[in-house]
């Protein structure tokens, strides 16, 4: 692949579906809003999730809040998930996690 940024993030969701691929997720053909997914139920509303990571950094998953609030227990179940992988150098939501919480 000749074109360095998206080997890099072809890598990325490599990586990423590695990581947690126990849930069966494919990638999504090219053109395709996500990265990658888990079929589920298609009567059932996907969880959309943002998945990054800077260079040398750790995974974090960005989500809305109606979704986090189901995965605490307090909404609607979802089966399918769509997930978009991004990989740069840096990211300020990493910064400000890292400041907060510091790096795991």
């Amino acid at each position: 692949m000749s074109n360095p940024p998206k080997q890099k993030g072809t890598g990325a969701e490599t990586e990423l579906k590695d990581k947690i691929d126990m849930l069966g997720l494919v990638r999504t053909p090219p053109g395709t809003k996500w990265d990658l997914e888990f079929r589920g139920n298609p009567d059932m509303e996907p969880l959309e999730l943002l998945a990054t990571r800077p260079d040398r950094g750790e995974w974090l998953i960005t989500l809305r809040l109606e979704d986090s609030l189901y995965i605490l227990g307090f909404g609607p179940p979802y089966t399918p998930l769509h997930i978009e992988v991004k990989r740069y150098k840096r990211f300020a939501h990493h910064k400000i996690f890292e400041d907060k919480f510091g790096k795991v």
